[in-house]
C-alpha cells in the first residue's frame, strides 16, 4: 500500500497523506500566529501590519489558503460520497452530489484566489 503513495498515483493513500500533512500545516501556522498574538500583548495594528508583511507569513498564508481548500475539498467529498447515497437520499442523490461538490470547490477556489489577490 505504501508503494502506491511513492507513484503518486491518485490513490487513497495519497489522500489520506495529503489531508494529514495539510492539517499539520494548518496546525504550524495557526499556533505561530497564536505564539505572535501572545507574546505581543496588547496587539495593535501597526504590529500586524509588520508581522504580515513578513515575506514567510504571506507564503505561509497563501499556502495554508491552499491547504484549507484541498482539506475542506476532500472532507466533502467524502461526507457526501458516503452519506448522499440513492439508497438513504433517493433520486436526489446524484443530483445533490454533484451540485455540493462544484459548490465546495467553487467556494475552494474562491479562496485561493483571494489569497493570491491579498498577498499582491
Amino acid at each position: 500500500m505504501v508503494t502506491k503513495l511513492y507513484t503518486l498515483k491518485k490513490t487513497g493513500v495519497l489522500d489520506y497523506v495529503l489531508v494529514r500533512v495539510s492539517a499539520i500545516f494548518q496546525a504550524l501556522y495557526f499556533s505561530v500566529i497564536t505564539f505572535y498574538w501572545l507574546m505581543h500583548q496588547p496587539i495593535n495594528y501597526e504590529q500586524l501590519h509588520v508581522f504580515f508583511d513578513n515575506l514567510a507569513i504571506q507564503i505561509s498564508t497563501v499556502l495554508v489558503a491552499i491547504s484549507i481548500s484541498y482539506h475542506s475539498l476532500q472532507g466533502i467529498h467524502h461526507i457526501v460520497s458516503d452519506y448522499l447515497t440513492e439508497h438513504r437520499v433517493g433520486k436526489l442523490a446524484l443530483p445533490a452530489r454533484k451540485f455540493l461538490i462544484l459548490y465546495s470547490f467553487l467556494q475552494a477556489t474562491g479562496i485561493v484566489i483571494c489569497s493570491f489577490l491579498l498577498v499582491i
